[in-house]
């Protein structure tokens, strides 16, 4: 393997051959899960919906289609991103052909599949919507030219991964001759056209350079030096020292905010984009063992958690970064909080340390389910902390039945499915996640019973192996407490371990689910809205509530002007909401619970909560300083809030 040098401030590192480095962990096949209970109702409704519809078969997966003959991205659109929905649409139903071993999805997907080349692939390897293939970006000589789109390569890099999964589940050999003809084609493109990729796209490169993931995929698979070549250069570009938001890696050892690199940074910090490249990059470190590119990923997951966490347990600020942290209008793009679950997912297969399942955890009940509607054909756009209703995400760049984010969500489960569990390099079997599930791993099963996390009883995790296995069980870190067959026990870096005999084991497992108050600090956002959203971003503020309100207007005035205080049961982050029986004014308007002092108890509440609009309903008593205390209704905080109606109040802030 070549070496290439990487200039970062003073420092300067020649990097040496490297070989590549093993995974720590070993996820399970998508094919040998299942999901249980309400996860597995959740996961069972989008595959119907979104799948196995007749609208997802017709009119969904024929307007995907279309967008190759219109051309509207670049003949109407002018930079439009119709050429994602394909390859997003057909890496969903890869997914779901994989989880559910349907071989009749896999036949239905390959005759699709070769019938789209046949019409769309030209002879060179061009397969994208936009009728202009040179149109790579703006017009240098254009004043504006940063903010005219390009996503050429962006669209293509999906309908490329989708190609290349497409041969992974099924063998088909067409699926990844086409994959490596965009691929040369792409090459042969940029060389012929004097360009690297940070200089096509959007923001400086950023959206095209996110095909490094898929791009490391087919060099796995083939091992030709081109790609490995094109790979290198788009690592040596984000490595660079240069003063533009393209350079990611480079950027990552900096000591001031993501939202503090940029001039601009409600223009530059895209979120998707950014998390999408360091997904890549953890690929490329797993292919190269390239230390720098390592330490470099790791130290953007610094800055992601401590600027980045939003209230609803994941990263960003609408679909920007801007230091998140510090606000309490929280809100988050869907896309976001599925690559920042597997961004997660890479660091802890790469690691084996529990910290990443923690955070795949919240993300996944919170801010994830909150963002899917109830019957799983569509989903959000921006996922909010507090209001009436999430920005369900409306048909977008000239389409009827696509949008980005529920486009993408269905990934998510399968994500989740594969996160249940794992083998470690020494041989311990781990079991990550506790909702309801069966897992086939290596020789062994492992069942999951018990309702996690909205139940109140135990878990019950039973082991079937052929020989004696050890089972690593995680120890969530905001369970203070931990016991196995009614013996506490104590965890060692988020990990307790069962021994189990060959045969049939069970342990019964039990967490701490008391509630916990969860401080907010958090500048106040409530400022007089602007007229028209400023992309410099110098007020942040301003910024949440311009789209505190936007296609939500009977959200005006509820910009919320401090901090306050979350609720966490379990993983859960609890809410108040309309669906949950607490009345509008407690829900948006009650006196903060934060500034010490306060305690929170939990009981079950109505005896048919389904009246409610809800499965769960607790009572939440808040016992605070002077003998104050009252009694709210709440549910867990994606219950009460993935409704989209306008007269649907709710909030996790207490």
């Amino acid at each position: 393997m070549k070496s290439f040098a990487v200039v970062s401030g003073s420092f300067v590192s020649v990097l040496c051959v490297a070989q590549p480095v093993s995974d720590v962990c070993r996820y399970p096949a998508l094919g040998d899960v299942m999901l249980c209970g309400r996860a597995g109702r959740a996961v069972d409704a989008c595959i119907q919906s979104r799948v196995d519809s007749s609208w997802a078969r017709g009119a969904m997966y024929e307007e995907a289609v279309t967008a190759f003959r219109t051309h509207w991205d670049d003949l109407r659109g002018g930079g439009g991103w119709q050429n994602e929905y394909w390859g997003k649409t057909m890496l969903c139903f890869a997914g779901a052909a994989e989880y559910t071993g349907d071989p009749s999805l896999q036949r239905w997907m390959l005759e699709k599949t070769h019938a789209f080349l046949d019409e769309f692939q030209q002879p060179n390897g061009y397969l994208s919507t936009y009728a202009k293939e040179d149109f790579l970006r703006a017009h240098p000589e254009d004043p504006d030219a940063k903010r005219h789109w390009c996503h050429n390569i962006w669209g293509r890099k999906y309908t490329f991964w989708a190609l290349l999964e497409l041969h992974r589940i099924t063998g088909d050999a067409r699926a990844l001759e086409a994959a490596q003809k965009m691929a040369d084609h792409l090459i042969a493109q940029l060389k012929r056209l004097g360009l690297t990729l940070d200089r096509t796209g959007a923001w400086n490169g950023i959206s095209s350079m996110s095909i490094l993931k898929p791009l490391l995929e087919l060099n796995r698979l083939t091992r030709k030096p081109q790609y490995r070549k094109l790979a290198d250069d788009i690592v040596a570009a984000l490595s660079a020292e240069k003063s533009d938001p393209g350079a990611l890696l480079h950027n990552a050892f900096r000591k001031d905010k993501i939202c503090d690199w940029y001039p601009e940074p409600g223009f530059w910090a895209k979120s998707y984009e950014i998390l999408s490249c360091f997904e890549g990059l953890a690929e490329y470190y797993r292919q190269t063992g390239n230390r720098r590119v390592w330490d470099g990923v790791n130290a953007f997951h610094r800055h992601l958690v401590a600027e980045e966490m939003n209230p609803m347990g994941a990263v960003g600020l609408f679909d920007h970064f801007l230091n998140a942290a510090n606000h309490v209008n929280g809100m988050v793009e869907l896309c976001d909080v599925v690559h920042w679950i597997r961004l997660n997912r890479e660091l802890f297969s790469l690691t084996g340390e529990a910290r990443y399942a923690d955070m795949i955890e919240e993300s996944f009940y919170n801010a994830f389910l909150a963002g899917v509607t109830r019957d799983g054909r569509w989903g959000a756009h921006i996922i909010r902390s507090h209001g009436t209703r999430h920005l369900f995400a409306p048909p977008q760049t000239g389409m009827t039945e696509h949008q980005c984010c529920p486009d993408n969500m269905m990934r998510t489960y399968f994500d989740w499915a594969q996160s249940l569990a794992a083998e470690h390099a020494d041989g311990a079997l781990l079991l990550l996640q506790y909702c309801d599930s069966s897992i086939r791993l290596s020789d062994a099963s492992i069942a999951v019973r018990g309702g996690y996390p909205w139940s109140d009883g135990p878990v019950t995790v039973t082991l079937d192996t052929p020989r004696p296995r050890r089972l690593r069980l995680r120890v969530p870190a905001w369970s203070k407490t931990f016991s196995v067959n009614g013996i506490a026990c104590r965890s060692k870096d988020g990990w307790y371990e069962l021994s189990a005999p060959s045969g049939r084991s069970a342990w019964t497992l039990a967490f701490d689910l008391s509630p916990r108050i969860v401080e907010w600090t958090a500048r106040e956002d409530a400022l007089p809205p602007s007229p028209q959203h400023d992309n410099s971003v110098t007020d942040i503020g301003r910024y949440t509530v311009h789209f505190m309100e936007w296609y939500t207007p009977e959200m005006r005035g509820m910009c919320r002007t401090a901090g306050a205080a979350r609720i966490l049961r379990g993983p859960l982050v609890l809410a108040k909401g309309r669906a949950a029986g607490t009345d509008r004014d407690e829900t948006l308007n009650a006196t903060t619970v934060r500034g010490g002092g306060w305690r929170a108890s939990l009981r079950r509440g109505a005896d048919d909560p389904q009246s409610a609009g809800v499965e769960d309903v607790w009572m939440l008593t808040l016992s605070g300083p002077h003998e104050t205390q009252k009694v709210v209704p709440v549910s867990d905080y994606a219950s009460v809030s993935n409704i989209d109606n306008p007269s649907n109040w709710f909030s996790l802030w207490f």
